[in-house]
């Protein structure tokens, strides 16, 4: 294997790639493509020897050829994924391989299928998106290992220390849930939006003082126990398979759990706890219905699922607020309280785009 390694003060943030292929003169270009770039470049000259290196050291992006004696760049990047699941994954063939690795593609959850002969500066660039990738879901993993730390450290806190704590605390949960946010681009923002959204549907349904505050509280660290969930599941795009829809569906109760013995957020915890339960029993965790859903969790449930109907993802358009509002609508009774359906499509609809455009814009929780 060769490392080469470029100026001795580059940025700190820079990541190692391994490029593997049995092909030594593709090898040499390879590496020739970014010698004059910030990062460490490392070879393999076939996937025994790649996964030898990726047992032994961290990539930030590995790039396989696809035709290999032996065990073929597919089979390879499995591997990979296993070992190194966050790892950005780059296969590289040609042209006429495409429709048969088309298939293979999710089993290996690639970043990029590159097209051989490559172009250079087509390359680079996807290079340098795959180890900018790489670096956001970096710092994010590092952040929520920070938060998820404090988060423990507070629920050792005596609850009777008074307001400055409770200040203090609100301070960290809320960067928690801001990182929380970060961790996936679909959603940013979400957290913010629907505790603002719950207050404002809450005092239409004449909640006050405390128990108003609760229900901001929760809607706001509603996926707080997602710091348990494992990224590769967190983040993947496509259907989930069992498994890992019962990992996903443990998060209400990591979350209840994070925020046991904060005496002041009690009522927000058991918000947190209910906030997948259905208005007619079919939610999680403990399926509860109707009146056994405390009214926080039954806020929450109608605005966290308007805000993600009318929040733009990845994978389809936002909605309109009226588009919205009959699919809330429909599902009254069902999944949601009626009289709190009627609740939030009485609140007219500039106050609810002032709040989205209020928190896009990067304000609304002190």
């Amino acid at each position: 294997m060769v490392a080469e390694t470029q100026s001795p003060q580059r940025d700190p943030r820079t990541r190692r790639i391994l490029f593997v292929d049995d092909e030594r003169i593709l090898l040499k270009a390879f590496t020739r493509a970014l010698r004059k770039s910030e990062y460490e470049v490392h070879t393999a000259g076939c996937a025994a020897e790649g996964l030898e290196a990726v047992k032994s050291t961290q990539f930030a992006v590995v790039v396989s050829d696809l035709r290999m004696p032996g065990v073929d760049g597919v089979a390879f990047l499995e591997s990979v994924r296993t070992v190194q699941p966050e790892a950005l994954r780059i296969l590289v063939s040609g042209k006429g391989d495409f429709e048969s690795v088309v298939e293979l593609i999710n089993r290996v959850g690639l970043f990029r299928f590159v097209v051989k002969p490559w172009d250079i500066a087509d390359l680079r660039a996807t290079i340098r998106l795959a180890v900018e990738r790489y670096n956001l879901f970096d710092d994010n993993r590092r952040l929520n290992g920070l938060f998820a730390s404090k988060c423990y450290e507070l629920s050792e806190l005596n609850a009777n220390l008074g307001r400055q704590i409770q200040e203090r605390t609100s301070l960290l949960l809320l960067g928690l849930m801001n990182a929380l946010d970060l961790r996936d681009t679909d959603t940013q923002w979400h957290s913010r939006r629907v505790a603002l959204y719950s207050r404002r549907l809450g005092i239409e349904l004449g909640l006050e003082g405390e128990e108003l505050l609760a229900v901001e509280r929760g809607a706001l660290l509603h996926d707080v126990g997602k710091i348990g969930v494992p990224d590769t599941i967190l983040l993947k795009r496509g259907q989930l398979v069992s498994d890992e829809r019962r990992e996903i569906e443990r998060h209400a109760e990591h979350g209840f759990r994070i925020l046991g013995g904060i005496e002041f957020l009690g009522e927000a915890r058991e918000i947190v706890r209910q906030h997948h339960e259905h208005f007619d029993g079919t939610g999680y965790p403990r399926g509860l219905a109707g009146d056994e859903i405390i009214m926080g969790a039954r806020i929450f449930a109608v605005v966290d699922a308007y805000d993600a109907m009318t929040t733009d993802r990845s994978y389809r358009v936002a909605r309109s607020h009226g588009e919205a509002s009959l699919e809330l609508e429909k599902m009254k009774a069902t999944m949601f309280d009626p009289r709190v359906v009627e609740a939030w499509i009485g609140i007219p609809e500039e106050e609810i785009t002032a709040i989205r455009e209020q928190v896009n814009a990067g304000g609304g929780l002190d």
